[in-house]
């Protein structure tokens, strides 16, 4: 395949553009407040292995850390700083010459006294975001570009949902993220799709197969009492514990039934541009044979995302001498529950995008694809 010169020049620009990025993350000290330092020097004073109650094996090393201040009041001084890291790297890490941390300064009497706050990390966000754009634009073009804005966007109204949970504080905060939730669906659609008859079909199989998920989850939640579900392990709850994890189940499975409905509607779309003298049964039985071939893949995907969340976690419960059973319970049986609600959701958008897509392709012919 020969590849034009526009093209060429679009991938120099993105190369040439990446350079200066990561050239200005490197040296972008100045639009910090916090003092920021840069390790110069780093010696290993001594190295010593710990065995905890649980037995545990760990070793800790000391090293002592020069930094030059990059900014702040005190840019250009030096100072030494303390630093005790694991092998395991649960709490702490290992700094090495070169990189650059966030300090807690204080002056006493002209001497300065350090203390190592955080790790400054911005240059792997932005060049990694700056890679998934490059990717994008180079498999997708212009479509890539959309499905990055509509991913953008709605990080954007999530965090205005979560702010606006905080502010106003209430009680049954959960139908702010099912609004939200809805918008999201509605923006992502419109974006990448484009406001059209596909795009309609699409957003009502994806929030009917959602709410039906829901509805038997929490019903089933309902006739068992919740037994074995604990709530108050959620990290960090400070409103209701069950409508956090009610929001965030539907959250977690508007993307996977937002997956599998997007295939179905857009292959029976398709489909019938293709072969206009296709039948409504032919359609539904179609859309069913392509949900039955993504529904496994889709589920596994949830059951992977499953378990990066909480192996952690797990690990930990194990290491400090828990019970199987015990750390199920506490760590695994949430992210279960919602894990199933979100195969449920799949499951149920088989025949809904099937039924619904073959029934209004059904009533307009060839013309009505095209709208």
């Amino acid at each position: 395949m020969r590849i034009s010169k526009k093209t060429w020049l679009t991938l120099l620009g993105f190369l040439v553009s990446g350079v200066f990025l990561f050239i200005f993350i490197q040296n972008d000290a100045f639009l910090y407040q916090r003092p920021l330092g840069k390790v110069t020097a780093v010696k290993t004073e001594s190295t010593e292995k710990t065995t905890d109650v649980y037995n545990n094996t760990d070793q800790m090393t000391r090293q002592k850390l020069t930094f030059e201040i990059l900014n702040s009041k005190y840019k250009g001084r030096k100072l030494q700083v303390t630093n005790t890291y694991s092998n395991s790297g649960a709490l702490d890490q290992k700094y090495r010459v070169g990189q650059q941390v966030f300090l807690d300064i204080h002056e006493r009497k002209g001497e300065l006294d350090a203390s190592i706050a955080d790790y400054k990390r911005d240059i792997y966000l932005f060049m990694l975001s700056f890679l998934v754009i490059f990717l994008l634009y180079l498999t997708m073009q212009f479509q890539g570009i959309k499905t990055l804005l509509s991913v953008m966007l709605n990080f954007v109204l999530f965090l205005l949902a979560v702010e606006l949970d905080v502010r106003l504080n209430l009680t049954n905060f959960f139908w702010i993220f099912v609004v939200f939730a809805v918008i999201f669906t509605a923006l992502s659609l419109t974006l990448v799709i484009g406001l059209n008859r596909q795009c309609l079909i699409t957003f009502s199989a994806i929030i009917l197969s959602t709410t039906l998920a829901l509805v038997i989850g929490c019903v089933t939640l309902y006739l068992t009492k919740s037994q074995g579900i604990h709530y108050e392990a959620l990290d960090y709850a400070t409103q209701s514990p069950k409508q956090l994890f009610l929001a965030a189940t539907v959250i977690g499975s508007l993307g996977a039934v937002m997956d599998a409905a997007t295939d179905i509607v857009a292959t029976l779309f398709e489909m019938k541009k293709s072969q206009p003298k296709t039948s409504k049964k032919q359609l539904f039985l179609s859309g069913r044979a392509v949900g039955r071939s993504i529904m496994g893949p889709l589920i596994n995907v949830l059951l992977l995302i499953f378990f990066a969340e909480t192996i952690a976690l797990s690990v930990v419960y194990f290491k400090t001498g828990n019970s199987i059973a015990y750390t199920f319970e506490w760590t695994m049986a949430l992210g279960v529950v919602q894990a199933l609600i979100s195969g449920i959701g799949i499951v149920l958008t088989i025949p809904v995008a099937s039924f619904l897509s073959a029934y209004s392709l059904s009533l307009g012919g060839k013309e009505h694809v095209s709208d």
